[in-house]
């Protein structure tokens, strides 16, 4: 059974768990302001490195003011728990937002608020599926995991140099990838995660684990940059290489340099970007091996397959901005998030006219 009380919040419900612990939907005792408040376990049973994440988000999102960042209210320690309370953001993940069933006619369906008279009760007042995997996802992610996607994945073809093209998309799933309702929310999303990103990079910091279920969007379709436990100082040495060969992260959105073990600016985060923006115009992941020394040598070795191969009327500008951000050599990507910003701000190119 989930905690009465944190600290000064009252637990109303469980919104999701992870590896290092469980996000309950919290309301202040006094305020009523309501929260997700991320608790670890007792100290014995939780990892050095999990209360490490933690207090380094802490330090990080206290210091923040941005619209397109979550806020932080408090962390603490209670009866041998340790909790960070932040925003809560109800509402859809990046590719929840983002997939071809999400029409524009359709509101974006947030859980109904809680009575505040009502404590915790579980089923029938849990937030919305789409919800709880999003904030589940602050919890740890596998650094390998399996992407699922509106549209499946084609079949690997492993190897060194450029990647296979996936199978051709039937005309029905292209057709609600290239819709132009859905590429205007898709252009206003990750240009809302290049200004949260210019503002993280502007105080020297890396976010190390962009990916979209680190990026929520709320019934007012405003973004929020979330999870920031693996956040590092660009001045800050990386962490070598394991014998294993383990790095932080989440594998599959991992830029080649993070990948290695070496030391990482903004332009690792911008990398992480593009993985995510190409495979919303795709369909299907950038590279799709399952194990993570597969996945290490593609990131590290094979070009990805052209967008306009697997997506044959994907948007040019998004599609070249997607080339530009996953250069292997950081100096051919993109230099700024705030380049990346005004690029998916400008305005899309239209077809010529037929004469007459």
């Amino acid at each position: 059974m989930p905690p009465q009380r944190v600290g000064p919040f009252q637990i109303l419900s469980v919104i999701g768990r992870g590896g290092i612990g469980t996000v309950y939907r919290g309301r202040h005792v006094e305020t009523g302001v309501l929260s997700a408040v991320k608790v670890l376990g007792p100290a014995p049973a939780v990892d050095g490195s999990a209360a490490r994440r933690l207090a380094r988000e802490y330090e990080v999102l206290r210091t923040m003011d941005h619209p397109n960042v979550v806020r932080v209210y408090e962390a603490g320690v209670t009866d041998g728990y340790s909790y960070l309370a932040m925003e809560l953001v109800e509402g859809l993940d990046l590719r929840a937002y983002l997939s071809p069933a999400l029409d524009d006619t359709c509101p974006v369906r947030v859980p109904p608020p809680l009575d505040p008279a009502e404590a915790f009760s579980p089923g029938p007042h849990e937030p919305a599926a789409d919800a709880i995997r999003a904030l589940a996802s602050m919890m740890d992610e596998p650094e390998t995991e399996e992407v699922r996607l509106a549209c499946a994945p084609s079949a690997h073809a492993p190897g060194e140099g450029s990647r296979a093209a996936a199978a051709p998309l039937d005309a029905q799933a292209l057709a609600a990838l290239n819709r132009p309702s859905r590429l205007l929310r898709l252009r206003s999303a990750l240009s809302q995660v290049a200004d949260a990103l210019a503002y993280v990079h502007a105080r020297g910091l890396v976010h190390r684990d962009l990916k979209p279920s680190n990026i929520m969007v709320d019934d007012r379709r405003r973004v929020r940059l979330m999870d920031f436990g693996l956040v590092k100082a660009q001045a800050e040495a990386e962490e070598p290489l394991t014998q294993t060969g383990r790095v932080v992260g989440t594998y599959r959105y991992m830029s080649p340099e993070q990948a290695q073990g070496h030391a990482v600016d903004g332009r690792s985060d911008l990398y992480s970007l593009g993985v995510i923006l190409y495979e919303l115009l795709a369909g299907s992941p950038l590279f799709v091996a399952t194990d993570p020394v597969s996945l290490w040598r593609e990131i590290l070795h094979v070009r990805p397959a052209p967008l306009g191969a697997v997506n044959a009327g994907v948007d040019p500008a998004l599609a070249g901005l997607a080339e530009r951000l996953l250069q292997k050599d950081p100096a051919r990507r993109c230099q700024t998030a705030a380049e990346v910003a005004a690029a998916l701000r400008s305005p899309p190119a239209r077809s010529p006219s037929p004469a007459g």
